[in-house]
C-alpha cells in the first residue's frame, strides 16, 4: 500500500526486486491508498482487492505487524524456507494500510511477522522488506552478502 514512490523507494524496489528474482519466482505489488473515504471504507476496499490477489491459488498469507514475531535474518530465512517447501503455490507478504488490515484479511491470514516494533513509513518498509527478502535468498544459498 502506500502513495507514490519516491524516487530513491522506486530504485531501492527495482534492485531488490531483480535481485530476488534470480533466487526465486517474484512478483512485487504495491497499491495506491484510497481518497477521500473513512478509515473503514479504505480497509474494506483494500483488504477485498488483497484478498483477490491471493484467493485465486493456495496462498500462504503473512501480514507484516508490529505486533507479528521479530525475527533475526538467519531465523527469517529459516522461517521463508519453511514456507516455501509447504504446498502452497505461492507466499504473500502484506504490508498493510495507515489503518492497517481489515478483519477479513486479520482472518484470512496465516501469520505475523515484524519488521520493527517501531512505525515505519510505507516506503521504508517495502524497501527493508525487499532487502531482508533478498538477505534471506543469499542466506539460503550460502553466500556472503550476510556477515554474522
Amino acid at each position: 500500500m502506500g502513495t507514490p514512490s519516491d524516487d530513491w523507494v522506486n530504485r531501492g524496489e527495482l534492485m531488490y526486486s531483480k535481485r530476488i528474482s534470480h533466487y526465486m519466482p517474484f512478483e512485487f505489488k504495491a497499491i495506491t491508498a484510497s481518497k477521500n473515504k473513512t478509515p473503514s471504507q479504505v480497509l474494506q476496499e483494500e483488504g477485498r482487492w488483497l484478498m483477490r490477489q491471493f484467493d485465486q491459488v493456495p496462498s500462504k498469507v503473512i501480514l507484516l505487524d508490529e505486533r507479528g514475531p521479530q525475527l533475526t535474518s538467519v531465523q527469517f530465512a529459516n522461517k521463508l524456507d519453511q514456507w516455501r517447501q509447504g504446498s502452497y503455490k505461492q507466499l504473500v507478504f502484506v504490508i498493510g494500510s495507515a489503518y492497517g488490515f481489515s478483519e477479513e484479511l486479520q482472518n484470512r491470514a496465516d501469520g505475523l511477522l515484524a519488521i520493527s516494533t517501531m512505525t515505519l513509513p510505507h516506503q521504508l518498509c517495502r524497501v527493508l522488506m525487499l532487502e531482508q527478502l533478498y538477505r534471506a535468498c543469499t542466506i539460503l544459498k550460502g553466500e556472503s552478502y550476510h556477515h554474522e
